[in-house]
C-alpha cells in the first residue's frame, strides 16, 4: 500500500533541503507528538510510534538533489519504506513530498491507514517547518 503525503513548498534550495534531510539527527524535528524515545546518529534514527510501532529509519538510497529512500525496520516485522521527493521549483523553492510504502496484512489496512497517512502528512509539514526554523541551515 502507498500512502503520499501532503506535499509541501521550502522556501530552501534542492542543495539544502537534501543535506538537512539526508541526516537522520534532524528526524527528531520531523516527527509527530505522539513519538518518543527518539534516537538518532547521523546514519539511521529509532523512535516509537505510542500504539503502532518501534521503528529504525536507515538511509537505503540517495539521489542528490531528487530524493531519499528509508527502509524503516520496526518491530511489526513490516516491510516499510519512506522516500522524500524533491523538486526544485526556483533557486531557493523546492517541492518536498513524503510517500510511505508498506505491505499491510489485510486486516490491518482500515486500522493503521489514517495512523500512517497523519504521520506521513506530519512528516511532510514538519520538514517544512523544520527548513524554516533552522534559517535555511540544516541543524548538522
Amino acid at each position: 500500500m502507498e500512502i503520499t503525503g501532503t506535499k509541501t513548498r521550502v522556501k530552501l534550495s534542492a542543495a539544502k533541503l537534501f543535506k538537512m534531510a539526508s541526516d537522520c539527527r534532524n528526524f527528531s524535528g520531523y516527527l509527530s507528538q505522539d513519538t518518543k524515545d527518539i534516537e538518532a546518529t547521523k546514519d539511521s534514527c529509532t523512535f516509537t510510534v505510542e500504539n503502532i510501532a518501534t521503528v529504525t529509519l536507515k538511509i537505503l538510497e540517495k539521489t542528490p538533489f531528487t530524493s531519499i529512500r528509508f527502509i524503516a525496520e520496526n518491530d511489526k516485522n513490516i516491510p516499510l519504506f519512506i522516500t522524500l521527493h524533491y523538486t526544485e521549483m526556483s533557486e531557493n523553492e523546492t517541492d518536498v513530498e513524503a510517500v510511505l510504502d508498506i505491505e499491510l496484512p489485510l486486516f490491518l489496512k482500515p486500522v493503521l491507514q489514517k495512523p500512517l497517512q497523519r504521520f506521513i502528512d506530519t512528516l511532510s509539514e514538519k520538514i517544512s517547518i523544520s527548513a524554516k526554523k533552522q534559517n535555511h541551515e540544516p541543524l548538522y
